[in-house]
């Protein structure tokens, strides 16, 4: 991701519903082995799932990895006690079976990135018994200006993801899709933003909301999350994984 974008996600993620959703979701799906256990965020960006995360696990031993040294400068301005690592999420700085849970969540869908080596080394790192929770953007179809804008070169479906985190030696505990309620409106807006997606000036669709609405559709998201903890979603434009090592 730019640094243009790392920006933009630093001035919308501690409150846009999306974000808030999803990183509520992550909260709700870690089983900490004990109070001071250690977790990696591959791929934490301007830190905001960090700061979620120092909120609720406070004696956690949290560690931050980014490529984008602008991510890891935000992120350590958020003053949370986090180690912050410059890498690759599939050349991972770090020793084999280092952490309890790993976190991925947005990264492998990136150029540059090989996902089959990213989660192999995600593998690695973990602990028997420890948890990878994966989140990703689904289905081809919903590509648009947003895909260029964040870098994104892959979409996964369930059978996709499923086959990469299996052949990468994981057991998926759940998978689910998500943001189904939304889906075919965010479909109408990515196809009618593939034209603008080969400018140089391309921007993500990411930008402060209405507050009303975003509260609206932070409710929606929570159901849905909350519901795909019981019951798989059928389709979404994400899929969000928990997997054991």
């Amino acid at each position: 991701m730019s640094p243009l974008e790392i920006e933009t996600m630093r001035s919308v993620e501690d409150d846009l519903w999306w974000y808030r959703g999803l990183r509520g979701h992550v909260v709700d799906s870690i089983k900490p082995p004990h109070p001071e256990f250690r977790l990696l965020d591959a791929g934490c960006g301007s830190g905001g799932m960090l700061a979620r995360l120092r909120r609720h696990f406070p004696e956690a031993s949290l560690t931050g990895m980014d490529y984008v040294p602008r991510a890891l400068e935000l992120t350590r301005d958020r003053n949370i006690g986090a180690e912050l690592v410059q890498g690759s999420a599939d050349a991972l700085p770090f020793g084999d079976e280092e952490f309890d849970v790993v976190l991925s969540l947005d990264v492998i869908v990136l150029h540059g990135i090989d996902d089959q080596k990213a989660v192999r080394e995600m593998h690695r790192v973990l602990r028997p018994g420890g948890t990878l929770i994966i989140n990703v953007a689904a289905f081809d179809f919903l590509r648009g200006s947003h895909d260029a804008a964040t870098n994104m070169a892959r979409r996964y479906t369930k059978p996709r993801l499923s086959t990469l985190l299996r052949n990468a030696g994981f057991t998926i505990e759940s998978l689910s899709y998500w943001n189904m309620t939304l889906m075919p409106a965010v479909a109408a807006v990515r196809w009618a933003s593939r034209g603008r997606a080969q400018q140089p000036d391309v921007r993500s669709d990411l930008k402060p909301m209405w507050p009303p609405l975003n509260t609206l559709l932070s409710g929606i998201a929570q159901f849905e999350l909350a519901t795909s903890r019981r019951v798989p979603l059928p389709f979404g434009t994400s899929l969000f994984a928990v997997s054991q090592k």
